[in-house]
């Protein structure tokens, strides 16, 4: 079998094929089993390494492919066996072989292996009959490498994984679903990450200590490495001179630090040997450049991605930060600077006024948020001190920080990110500390650690903020950071009974995302506190649709309001898990005189108002219509929902294939036409099974066979709705045809358009629920719809999904403004919208996607559209509109007048 492209990898095969090794596998086999299942050798090219053809090793002990891997088997001599590390070490000080740059190092003795990744630092050591559980470590034989952004600063990130690969392997020898053993772990990785930190940075005695130490006074095979370890954490909670000197020197050097760090004694996770040589890796990096903020998001993001995802997190680089606290605080205060800043008087006001500012983030994580504002604030401050200096002709005295960690609070409900929070604050005031020595000449001593910033371990939904972060009314405090999102459907029973709790006073609050609880708890908590502020990252779903209506009035009330606010973008980081999602960052404050700053698209704003839409317009808002207030539309469903598991759907080769069989079968199969089907030009079809005709279809083997397996589904589906729908397994949840005159209107589409597209479907197609349908509607319906009008009504009220526009019957068809019109008028709309469809077939080569693409719409389309757009808008008034915002404003105005009459 000749190689295969690596790009077919396959992990189920591959994982099968591991457990297989556990029996089977020898030094000898062992790296051409490698080759078959992650390269995809096959025997002739096995065949050609194994008799040197295919072999760039000529050592006669050794099996090297460019590129690829240099093998070589734990060999046993007189003096007993090879240390493994040895023989890797032994390959790669061998010019001829490093000079094939070998991708992996690899050793195997019959029962462990160990290999070492020389691109990614990276070692691995486990047993034969483990591998199959964690083969991820030789995914680049099979071409498959991992992930990088070098935006952040590379040491930041690849320190971060090496922490992350040290709890990965002590998280195979320690039991993780023992919440004791989890807290073990948790602690143990935040006093690591000190100790780094603390060799690099001039707060142990020696540089490197901590490393060197654990290289020379622990065995090889990490047997003693846990104790070890144990006896250094220990020694530093230990601030009595005569015990300390009845300890060893190699264990006393280290100096006493407490601070609440060590204080708590935690025995230390079992430890391995991998886990050791990591260790020493790990040490390698240049700590004293690491960035506690992103260090911090990183590592909660790589250690324990399951909490992250289950609540919602998404971890923030520092341009995003800033994107939150500089309208909210910063901007504000370095302005002031700039104002004062010839006064020395006001200086040393502005210098107290920092010194009191408290900065709270209700969902902290690991810290990002407040570590990022706290060193902002000490560079302003440091500003401002070198500016007095100034001022004082070169002579300063002792200037001294008025900024404590005690200023900074936060609430977080996974404790590993409220151990990594607090130790993040204490790195980076020594990173502070030492920059304010190097440009002032004054710090205070490192050792022992002061009390961090208040963070506490808790739900945020549950807690009393005010407990938290304690605040009178005239105390300047500012609320931030990124909460957890979850969609109404995402929400677990944990998360709706938080709902419960902080909004039950809101009608309709269970239609509201997760986030919208910090909103309303932020809300009451700056209420009535004019120096008191807030902003919070949020997906943009709360300032769309339904959810603005059901949120802000309530929230707002008369006497708060938005102060800026940040319309949709993208929210991208470094984190191994990318958010990449849209958002938006909505800033309150109690309401005043002040200019509102809206920022779109990179550029600031500076207007009167700020509607919950996150607009300059003083629309009203809409609320949900369960009929169409114009009098030319006719209801509009949803389309079926299959809840078939796709095994009544059927693509065009199942149908040919088996109408060639069972050409009775035609009876019974439909096009199928969904939102991507019908914008895309998919074919696709489904069976559809009258009850009347259920006995005749299951004569059928294959139609009978498909409704086995959806009854198969349902039944056992953890969704209770489904086992009552498995009694009809042989249909989709409803049952609607469509006739001769079916409108679809897909609920999904792209920003990018200027029109959705929209269209009728052939007689007896089935519409599933990607798409909604008005079954029996006409020309006239069809043209308002497509018109720019209505297109311009749906973007400021419909939903979305990312950025695409996610069409509401009950928000967008049901509510839009249609006046009463002539039969000329309606004449004239229905001739125009039949030119739009003769139009499209002039184009049968290009699908709708295309059509309506801005960059590939044919120009006769256009035309045909704003010839449509015109007759539409003199429905209207007879002079034209001048703009988008006035289309919209006559469109509200109107459907309050429509709807008032109701």
């Amino acid at each position: 079998m000749a190689k295969k492209n690596r790009g077919t990898f396959s992990y189920i095969e591959a994982r099968e094929a591991l457990e297989a090794l556990a029996t089977t596998a020898t030094k000898e086999s062992f790296a051409y089993d490698l080759l078959r299942i992650f390269c995809g050798y096959g025997d002739a090219t096995i065949a050609r390494v194994q008799d040197g053809r295919g072999n760039d090793a000529k050592d006669g002990k050794t099996i090297l492919i460019k590129k690829l891997l240099a093998y070589r088997p734990t060999e046993y001599t007189l003096l007993g066996e090879e240390d493994v590390s040895d023989v890797i070490e032994m390959m790669e000080k061998d010019p001829a072989i490093t000079k094939k740059e070998p991708r992996l190092y690899i050793t195997f003795d019959g029962k462990t292996i160990y290999a070492h990744d020389p691109k990614e630092n990276d070692v691995y050591y486990n047993d034969i009959d483990l591998l199959w559980k964690d083969f991820d470590f030789f995914k680049p034989l099979a071409g498959i490498e991992k992930f990088r952004n070098y935006e952040e600063a590379e040491a930041d990130v690849k320190s971060a994984e090496m922490m992350a690969k040290i709890f990965d392997d002590i998280s195979r020898y320690n039991d993780i679903r023992d919440a004791e053993q989890i807290h073990r772990i948790n602690v143990f990785m935040t006093r690591l990450l000190f100790c780094y930190f603390a060799e690099d940075t001039g707060l142990f005695p020696v540089h490197n200590m901590f490393s060197n130490a654990i290289r020379e006074d622990t065995k090889v095979d990490g047997s003693d490495l846990q104790a070890f370890i144990e006896r250094i954490f220990n020694v530093m909670t230990i601030n009595d001179a005569a015990v300390r000197a009845t300890l060893p020197t190699h264990i006393a050097q280290f100096p006493y630090v407490n601070g609440g760090l060590f204080k708590e004694h935690v025995p230390v996770p079992t430890l391995s040997r991998r886990t050791r040589t990591l260790m020493l890796k790990c040490g390698e990096y240049d700590w004293k450049e690491i960035n506690p903020d992103i260090f911090g998001s990183m590592i909660q993001a790589v250690v324990n991605p399951e909490v992250r995802a289950g609540l919602g997190v998404h971890y923030t680089s520092v341009p995003n930060i800033m994107k939150v606290i500089k309208p909210l605080f910063l901007d504000e205060l370095t302005e002031e600077y700039v104002r004062v800043q010839d006064d020395e008087k006001r200086l040393h006001h502005l210098l107290a006024r920092l010194g009191k500012i408290k900065f709270f983030d209700p969902a902290c994580g690991s810290g990002n948020f407040l570590i990022i504002a706290y060193k902002c604030i000490r560079e302003l401050e440091i500003e401002i001190w070198e500016r007095i200096q100034t001022l004082q002709g070169g002579q300063l005295g002792m200037p001294f920080s008025n900024i404590s960690l005690q200023q900074f609070y936060g609430i977080e409900i996974d404790e590993y990110a409220c151990d990594t929070a607090t130790l993040s604050l204490w790195l980076a005031e020594h990173q502070m500390n030492n920059k304010f020595y190097e440009r002032l000449g004054t710090r205070p001593d490192a050792l022992p650690l002061r009390p961090s910033g208040h963070i506490v371990c808790g739900n945020a939904c549950r807690l009393d903020w005010n407990t938290v972060c304690p605040h009178t009314a005239d105390e300047e405090v500012y609320v931030m950071g990124n909460p957890p999102y979850l969609g109404s459907r995402n929400q677990d029973e944990s998360h709706k009974a938080d709902m419960d709790i902080v909004m039950s006073h809101i009608k309709q609050y269970r239609r509201l995302d997760y986030i919208a609880n910090w909103f309303v708890k932020g809300a009451s908590y700056i209420r009535g506190c004019s120096l008191s502020k807030l902003a919070f990252v949020s997906t943009n779903s709360i300032t769309q649709g339904e959810q603005p209506i059901i949120l802000w009035d309530t929230t707002l009330n008369e006497d708060l309001e938005i102060a800026f606010a940040y319309t949709t973008f993208k929210w991208t980081n470094n984190a191994k898990y990318n958010a990449g999602i849209s958002v938006v960052i909505i800033g309150l404050r109690n309401k005043c005189n002040r200019k509102k700053t809206l920022y779109i698209d990179g550029e600031s704003h500076c207007i009167d108002t700020i509607s919950p839409y996150l607009t300059n317009e003083k629309y009203g808002s809409i609320t949900k219509q369960t009929k169409p207030i114009s009098p030319y539309f006719k209801e509009m469903r949803r389309g079926n929902m299959p809840n078939d598991k796709e095994f009544l759907r059927l693509n065009p080769l199942e149908r040919d294939s088996i109408l060639m069989e069972y050409p009775q079968a035609e009876k019974f199969i439909r096009l199928h036409i969904g939102a991507d089907e019908f914008i895309n030009a998919i074919e696709r079809y489904c069976y559809w099974i009258d009850d009347a005709d259920y006995d005749e279809a299951m004569t059928i083997p294959p139609i009978k066979l498909a409704v086995d397996n959806v009854r198969e589904y349902r039944i056992n589906s953890k969704d209770k709705t489904l086992h009552i729908q498995a009694k009809r397994p042989h249909q989709f949840r409803e049952f609607f045809e469509c006739g001769e005159n079916a409108l679809l209107v897909p609920i999904v589409s792209s920003e990018i358009r200027k029109y959705i597209p929209i269209g009728f479907v052939p007689d007896k197609t089935i519409v599933p629920n990607s798409a909604q349908v008005v079954y029996d509607a006409d020309l006239l319906t069809f043209g308002i719809l497509t018109s720019l009008m209505h297109n311009l009504w749906v973007r400021k009220n419909a939903g979305r999904l990312e950025n695409r526009f996610r069409y509401s019957i009950f928000l967008c068809y049901n509510t839009f403004p249609f006046p009463k019109i002539n039969d000329e008028q309606k004449k004239r709309l229905s001739a125009l919208a039949e030119n739009i469809l003769l139009t499209r077939e002039n184009h049968t080569e290009m699908t709708l996607g295309e059509m309506y693409n801005p960059e590939t719409m044919p120009l006769d389309l256009k035309l045909a559209h704003q010839a449509m757009d015109i007759a539409v808008e003199q429905c209207y008034r007879p002079e034209p509109f001048t703009s988008d915002e006035e289309r919209l404003e006559y469109l509200f105005k109107l459907y309050e007048k429509m709807t008032k009459k109701k």
